[in-house]
C-alpha cells in the first residue's frame, strides 16, 4: 500500500511542475513576441511620424505668390491633403487598430514622396508659357534617358549593351538637364531663353551619342576553358625540345607558373595526383619535369627527373612539396609555380629547386648537393613526349593522373625566376611576359576576353607554339567560376 500512494503522488507534482516550465517557456516567448511587435510597430511610427514632419516643414518654409519660383496658394492643398493622412495612419498604428506591413509602410512614404514632387511641381504654373515648356522638355528628356538608365538589361559586356563605365556618362547628362530645368522652377533663372534650351539639349543628346557609340558589337566578356579531364578532356601542346631544354647539361634553368583551379579531383581509382602540368617520361630514365597536386589538394609539388650515377645511366626525380589541406586548391584560383637551377637559385645559392604557392615560397627544398646531380630531359627528347594539361600521358601515350578543372595563364621560363618576380605573377603586376622576352620559352593566358572562342587551337604569347584543346571541354564566362 505504501508503494502505490507515493509514486501516483510524486508523479502529480512532476506533473504540476512540468506544466508550470511549459507555461514559462510560453510566457518567456510571448513576451519576447510582444517585444518584436512593439519594436516593429515603433520603428514604423517613427518613420511615419518622420515624414509628417516633413511635409509639415514644406508646408510652412515654402514661399507663396505668383512670381516664378515661388508656390501658387492653391498648392497648399496638396501638402495639407497628404498630411491629413498621414496623421489618420499615425493615430491607427498609435490606437492598435493598423498592424502597417512593410508593404503598407512603403505605400504611405510613397504616397508622401509623390506630394512632395507634386507641389514641387506647382511652381510650374507660376512661370511664363515658355519657361513652362522649357521645364517640360528638359524633365522628358531627362525621364528617356532614366529609362534607359534603369533597364539593367540594357548594361553589361554582351553584344548590343552599353559598358557599364558609361552609365557616369548619361547620369551626368541626366543630371544636368534636372538641374536646369530645377534652375527654371526655383526663379534661379528668370529669363531663360531657347538658346540657353538648345544648348542643354544638344550637351545631352551628345553625352548620349557617347553611350550610343561605345555598345559593345561584339560580346566583351572574360571566358575561362573547363577542361574536364575525368571524362577524357585535355590539352596537348604537342612535342618541342623548348619545353624541356633550358641550357647545357649541368648548366639548366628553368621556371613553370600557372594558376589552378580544380572543380573535380582525379577520379580514377588508385591514383591520387591530379596533373597541371607535364612534360614527364619514364621510359627507362626519367626525363622533363611536371606539377601537380596530390592526395586532393593536401600537397602541391614538383617533379624534376635528374641523373642518379656520374655515368648518366640511372635516373630519379625529385619531389619537392608544399602541405596545405585537403581541398586545397578546390573551386579557388591557385598561383602555383617552381623554381630550378642546378648552379643554385639566385639569392639562394644553395637551393637548386622549391615551389612557391600564391606568391610564397614553401615547402621543401632542394639543394645543391653531387655535381652529377643534375637535371635531364634526354628521355623527353628521345621519345619526343608531348606537353600536356589536365593529364600525365603514359609510355603508350594514354592519359593518368587527370583533374577537370581550369588552367590559365601558362609560363614557361629558360632562367630561374626571382621570388619578387615569381610574386609579381600572382599579384597580376607582371609585364614582362612579352613575345619579345628571350627568356620567355612559351606563354599561353588560355583566359580570353571578347567572344566566346570556338577554336581548338590556341597560339602561345610568343607565335613558337600550339595547344591543341582535347576531348571534353567548354568555355565559360569567368564570373560563373569560383574565385
Amino acid at each position: 500500500m505504501k508503494m502505490t500512494i507515493q509514486y501516483p503522488f510524486k508523479s502529480m507534482r512532476w506533473m504540476q511542475l512540468m506544466v508550470v516550465v511549459i507555461g514559462l517557456f510560453c510566457w518567456v516567448g510571448c513576451i519576447k513576441d510582444y517585444k518584436d511587435q512593439t519594436f516593429i510597430t515603433n520603428t514604423n511610427l517613427s518613420i511615419l511620424q518622420t515624414n509628417k514632419s516633413n511635409l509639415e516643414s514644406l508646408l510652412s518654409g515654402s514661399t507663396y505668390g505668383t512670381a516664378p519660383g515661388t508656390y501658387p496658394e492653391a498648392s497648399k492643398t496638396i501638402l495639407t491633403a497628404a498630411i491629413s493622412k498621414i496623421e489618420t495612419t499615425i493615430k491607427d498604428v498609435q490606437a492598435g487598430t493598423s498592424s502597417m506591413t512593410d508593404t503598407q509602410l512603403e505605400q504611405e512614404v510613397a504616397a508622401v514622396n509623390q506630394a512632395i514632387d507634386d507641389f514641387k511641381n506647382s511652381r510650374l504654373y507660376n512661370l511664363s508659357a515658355d519657361a513652362q515648356q522649357y521645364v517640360t522638355n528638359l524633365k522628358a528628356k531627362a525621364s528617356s534617358y532614366s529609362t534607359i538608365l534603369n533597364d539593367t538589361t540594357k548594361w553589361g559586356n554582351h553584344k548590343g549593351q552599353y559598358p557599364l563605365e558609361s552609365k557616369d556618362i548619361l547620369q551626368s547628362a541626366i543630371t544636368s538637364l534636372l538641374t536646369l530645368a530645377e534652375n527654371i522652377l526655383s526663379g534661379a533663372i528668370t529669363n531663360m531663353t531657347q538658346a540657353q534650351y538648345d544648348d542643354a539639349i544638344q550637351a545631352a543628346e551628345a553625352s548620349m551619342k557617347k553611350v550610343e557609340d561605345s555598345k559593345w558589337a561584339e560580346d566583351h566578356l572574360v571566358w575561362d576553358l573547363f577542361v574536364d579531364g575525368n571524362n577524357g578532356g585535355y590539352i596537348d601542346f604537342g612535342y618541342s625540345p623548348d619545353y624541356v631544354n633550358f641550357g647545357s647539361d649541368g648548366n639548366q634553368s628553368f621556371t613553370i607558373e600557372l594558376w589552378v583551379n580544380v572543380k573535380e579531383y582525379c577520379n580514377k581509382s588508385g591514383e591520387d595526383n591530379s596533373t597541371f602540368l607535364s612534360t614527364l617520361v619514364n621510359n627507362g630514365t626519367w626525363g622533363g619535369w611536371r606539377s601537380q597536386d596530390r592526395n586532393k589538394g593536401l600537397y602541391q609539388r614538383s617533379m624534376v627527373a635528374y641523373w642518379n650515377d656520374q655515368a648518366q645511366t640511372t635516373s630519379g626525380e625529385w619531389e619537392p612539396r608544399i602541405t596545405k589541406s585537403a581541398g586545397f586548391t578546390q573551386n579557388r584560383w591557385t598561383h602555383y609555380a617552381f623554381v630550378f637551377n642546378d648552379k643554385g637559385l639566385l639569392g639562394n645559392a644553395n637551393y637548386k629547386c622549391y615551389n612557391m604557392v600564391d606568391g610564397v615560397r614553401s615547402g621543401d627544398i632542394i639543394n645543391i648537393g653531387e655535381t652529377y646531380r643534375t637535371y635531364t630531359y634526354a628521355s623527353s627528347v628521345k621519345y619526343q613526349v608531348p606537353m600536356t594539361a589536365f593529364c600525365s600521358l603514359a609510355n603508350d601515350g594514354s592519359r593518368n593522373e587527370y583533374f577537370s578543372g581550369y588552367i590559365k595563364k601558362i609560363r614557361i621560363w629558360k632562367t630561374s625566376r626571382t621570388e619578387d618576380q615569381v610574386r609579381s605573377a600572382y599579384l597580376d603586376t607582371e609585364t614582362d611576359a612579352t613575345a619579345n622576352n628571350a627568356n620567355l620559352v612559351a606563354a599561353w593566358d588560355i583566359e580570353t576576353l571578347g567572344s566566346m572562342p570556338t577554336a581548338t587551337a590556341i597560339k602561345d604569347l610568343t607565335g613558337r607554339h600550339t595547344a591543341t584543346l582535347k576531348g571534353t571541354y567548354k568555355w565559360v564566362e569567368s564570373t560563373t567560376v569560383s574565385q
